[in-house]
Formats: structure tokens, C-alpha cells, sequence
């Protein structure tokens, strides 16, 4: 018996001592997982270009969806790749991180566009060599690079933080223009793609020059997200707390420090476009929703908040969620309304292009 007495509190004491190390354990995998990079751009950088580029979005596997390929803009981009571009390199300040940019230059004195891509994407995705080509033919000069850790810029650990670093890089190609191009801030706007778009509206808070920013497919809260995600895939929502603490243990990250939504509290006199499709289900269509109504509060006289939420029409099963493909997909399903809205939104908020020399 005295052996039992002396092994059971030994036993507790292990198991307790060992809590904080498997509760990091468990949240540094949830972590790790999702803040993972791809160093191949997901296979966008091997096969696109702005040359010419095509959508991959409609996989053999996909059993149902409601629209085919050849029904959408995606059966014919021809029109829409570029004849010219300048491939640059821009160093982000106090930083070791160079970032890998596409120039198109259509007018020395026309406003500018930075475009920013989604998570483990690039700069060679369809999703921003679409709306570049869009802007670039309406006269606007346009900027596409690689935010750290994706396709040709510095890899700096493998992991995206949500913006909470990647704001960083937008701000440092927005400070570029200004000086080699010598364009006034008032001038620039941006346009930020899924978790881009977090980045750019991170920027949009810490940087009060920064005058219009078009989101597609925004999140509100990475908190959330990483809530909505362990939910779905059946691991207890405690675990998100896990993560966090994780990110801010391996790489430093706080995941949540800085939350988009609170940056639309900031609008004043500024300019933000919102636009998502109903059937979202990667980022679910309530952070657009609730982006917006924030965005609407924030905003005074002499600013702006368009937001545009449609039904894109593209839906399938993916582990039995439905609509998974309809994340960033108005664009294509839309194309005509959604370019001359994106196009309007610039003209009015940073000023329309001179005429194309």
C-alpha cells in the first residue's frame, strides 16, 4: 500500500507537469499547419505568367458545379494578358526580405494599383493577373509581387503570419512608388485578395496615408477563422487558443494582434470597396458582411464604403462543404460587372488615369 501512495501522486505530478508541454504540442500543429507556405506558389509560378496564364480552379475530381469552365471568363484570358511588364525587386525596410514585383506601366502620371495575393499563392495567380490586366487597360499603372515567404521573394521561415508581418511588404512597395515613381500617397490604392486582403487592410490601419483599398474575399478576424476551421474539421475550438500561443512561441507571431476588422473603425475620409461571393465557405461570407458594416461605421462625409455581394453560381462538395470553389470567383462569373466596379472604385477614390501613351 505505501508503494501505491508514494507512485499515485508521483503519477499526477508527471501528468500535470506535462500539460503546458502537450497543450503547445497539440497548438504548435494546429499552427504549423495553417500558417504552412508553398514554396511552388501551389503551382501558379510553373504554369503562369503575364504573358499568358489560365485558371485552375475546376479540378477532374470536382463532381458537381453549376457552372462549366468554357461558361466563364476562364475560356478565354487572351485578351487579358500583358504584351510588357518590368520584373523588380523592392528590399522592405530594417528587414532581410526582398520582394519579387511585376511593373505595368501604362502612364508616368497615372495613379497606381498594388495587388496583393492570398495565402500560399503568388503573384502569378489568375486571381491578381486578372484584375492587374483589368486596371492596366483602363490606364492605371499596376504593381504584383510576392509578399515574404511565397514564390520569388525572401523565404524568411516557411510560415505566413495573416498580415501581421506581411502588411510590412505592401507598405514597403507602397513607399516605392512614392519614391521611384514619384507618385503622391493620395494617389495609390490597393487591392488585397483572401488573406492579402488582411494585409492590405492592416497596412490601411497603420498607415493613415493610405487612401483606398479594394477586399476581396476579406477575413474580419483570424481568431475566428482558426475557431471556424477547427470546428469543421471536429477539434475542440479550445485549441485555437493553442495555435495562438504556438505561433507566438516558434516564430514570434501573434496571430491576432492586429484584427482587419478593427481598421475599418479608421476609415474617416478614406475610400474601401468590400466584395465576396454569397457561397463562400473558405472565408465565410459573414466577415465580408460584418467587414463592411464596420467599414460603414467608420466612415465619414467625405469618404466612402462600396460593398458588393453576389451570388457567383460555382458550388461543389469539398469533405462536405459545399462551395468551397466559390472562394474568389465573381471575377470570373461575373467579369463584366465586376471589372467596371473595381475600375469605377479607383477612379473616384485615387483619381481616373491619363490617357494611355
Amino acid at each position: 500500500m505505501s508503494g501505491w501512495r508514494r507512485t499515485v501522486p508521483a503519477v499526477l505530478i508527471f501528468l500535470i507537469a506535462s500539460m503546458p508541454f502537450a497543450y503547445f504540442q497539440v497548438g504548435n500543429l494546429v499552427y504549423t499547419q495553417a500558417a504552412a507556405s508553398s514554396p511552388d506558389c501551389s503551382g501558379h509560378a510553373a504554369r503562369n505568367s503575364p504573358a499568358e496564364f489560365s485558371v485552375e480552379l475546376w479540378h477532374e475530381d470536382v463532381a458537381t458545379v453549376t457552372h462549366q469552365k468554357n461558361e466563364t471568363l476562364a475560356s478565354n484570358l487572351q485578351p487579358l494578358w500583358f504584351d510588357q511588364w518590368d520584373n523588380v525587386t523592392i528590399d522592405v525596410p530594417d528587414e532581410p526580405i526582398t520582394l519579387a514585383a511585376w511593373v505595368m506601366e501604362s502612364n508616368a502620371s497615372s495613379p497606381w494599383v498594388i495587388l496583393v495575393h492570398g495565402i500560399r499563392s503568388c503573384k502569378a495567380n489568375h486571381e491578381v493577373l486578372i484584375p492587374a490586366a483589368w486596371l492596366h487597360q483602363a490606364g492605371f499603372n499596376v504593381i504584383l509581387f510576392d509578399m515574404r515567404d511565397h514564390g520569388d521573394s525572401t523565404t524568411e521561415d516557411g510560415l505566413v503570419s495573416a498580415g501581421q508581418r506581411e502588411y510590412r511588404d505592401f507598405l514597403a512597395v507602397w513607399q516605392w512608388i512614392q519614391d521611384e515613381k514619384g507618385t503622391a500617397p493620395e494617389n495609390i490604392g490597393g487591392v488585397g485578395i483572401s488573406m492579402g486582403a488582411g494585409a492590405v487592410t492592416i497596412a490601411f490601419e497603420q498607415e493613415p496615408k493610405l487612401q483606398s483599398i479594394f477586399l476581396e474575399s476579406p477575413f474580419s478576424s483570424m481568431g475566428t477563422i482558426i475557431h471556424e476551421e477547427l470546428v469543421f474539421a471536429g477539434f475542440p475550438p479550445f485549441l485555437k487558443d493553442a495555435a495562438i500561443f504556438a505561433g507566438k512561441v516558434s516564430s514570434g507571431d501573434d496571430l491576432v494582434q492586429y484584427e482587419p476588422i478593427n481598421a475599418m473603425a479608421d476609415v474617416g475620409d478614406r475610400s474601401v470597396f468590400i466584395t465576396q461571393s454569397l457561397e463562400d465557405v473558405r472565408i465565410n461570407i459573414h466577415h465580408g458582411e460584418s467587414m463592411c458594416e464596420a467599414a460603414q461605421a467608420g466612415v465619414n462625409e467625405d469618404g466612402s464604403v462600396d460593398c458588393w455581394f453576389a451570388s457567383s453560381g460555382v458550388a461543389h462538395n469539398d469533405r462536405d462543404r459545399e462551395g468551397i470553389l466559390s472562394h474568389v470567383t465573381l471575377m470570373l462569373t461575373q467579369p463584366d460587372e465586376y471589372r467596371d466596379r473595381m475600375v469605377g472604385f479607383f477612379e473616384s477614390s485615387i483619381g481616373k488615369p491619363d490617357a494611355v501613351v
